[in-house]
């Protein structure tokens, strides 16, 4: 087979290539800590999080308890 239909980690004798490639340039160039620190990335509200599973904590106190009561 020519070398050039092989794949690139085949022509280091089996070892894959750890470097960087094409998905490491915004690593690389800094522009993921431009997006980052630019407040464009969303990111996870933990405290409507904590409320959700809070609520969830409260119904399955009070539902049993309510079904007790009417029973």
């Amino acid at each position: 087979m020519p070398a050039e239909d092989r794949f690139d980690d085949e022509l280091d004798g089996g070892a894959p290539d750890l470097g960087p490639d094409e998905r490491d340039l915004d690593l690389m160039d800094g522009t993921w800590e431009e997006r980052y620190y630019s407040g464009r990335m969303r990111q996870r509200d933990w405290q409507g999080v904590y409320v959700g599973l809070a609520l969830l904590a409260l119904m399955g106190l009070v539902i049993p308890a309510l079904v007790v009561l009417f029973r």
